[in-house]
């Protein structure tokens, strides 16, 4: 079975999207954004840069 990295959540609140990383260690970030596409390359950015060696 793989390593669990992260839990993505991504909701909207009116015009705004709303992602919340939860990793493993605990760590929470929230992420807010008006665009879906960019709500998404700061997800991929954050773990992008947290996961790459």
């Amino acid at each position: 079975m793989a390593d669990r990295l992260a839990e993505v959540e991504i909701s909207k609140d009116g015009d705004v999207y709303q992602a919340r990383i939860t990793l493993p260690s605990g760590e929470v970030v929230n992420l807010e954004n008006e665009q879906f596409e960019d709500i998404l390359e700061q997800i991929a950015n954050d773990l992008g840069e947290r996961f790459s060696n």
